[in-house]
């Protein structure tokens, strides 16, 4: 499969994503992402309207961790054109915890990505993972 300049441009968007939140760069998560996109999240509220309200609620659920996370895109697949693009992939996310417990979960997610002045932004971000009914 040949990837196109559309996709090289989209996948660096996302691993960006992926790497400012490993790091914990908490003001840089969201540099490619719209003010006014609809995130749908695994944790409640589940539904976020904005940046903004997204960046509020970080410190609310986000784990605190020795050293960098674990935040990896895997099997990521991008369809690009010319100014939309889509992408999905499992994200496996953990780490260790302050008191060296470790922690590991593997999400879904879906990103719907615009071009915006020559640069891709994420317009709509969902991470789900399956409820198991026991």
């Amino acid at each position: 499969m040949t990837l196109t300049k559309a996709d090289c441009e989209v996948r660096a968007v996302l691993e960006e994503w992926a790497k400012a939140t490993r790091q914990g760069r908490i003001d840089q998560v969201l540099n490619n992402h719209a003010a006014n996109l609809v995130i749908f999240d695994v944790l409640p509220p589940m539904k976020y309207e904005s940046a903004e309200s997204y960046r509020s609620s970080w410190d609310e659920w986000q784990p605190q961790t020795e050293g960098e996370a674990v935040f990896d895109l895997e099997n990521l697949t991008i369809t690009a054109g010319d100014d939309v693009a889509f992408a999905h992939c499992f994200i496996r996310c953990g780490g260790t915890l302050p008191d060296g417990r470790t922690f590991q979960d593997l999400v879904r997610a879906t990103f719907c990505l615009r071009k915006v002045n020559g640069s891709w932004v994420i317009e709509h971000q969902h991470v789900s993972k399956p409820y198991e009914n026991r």
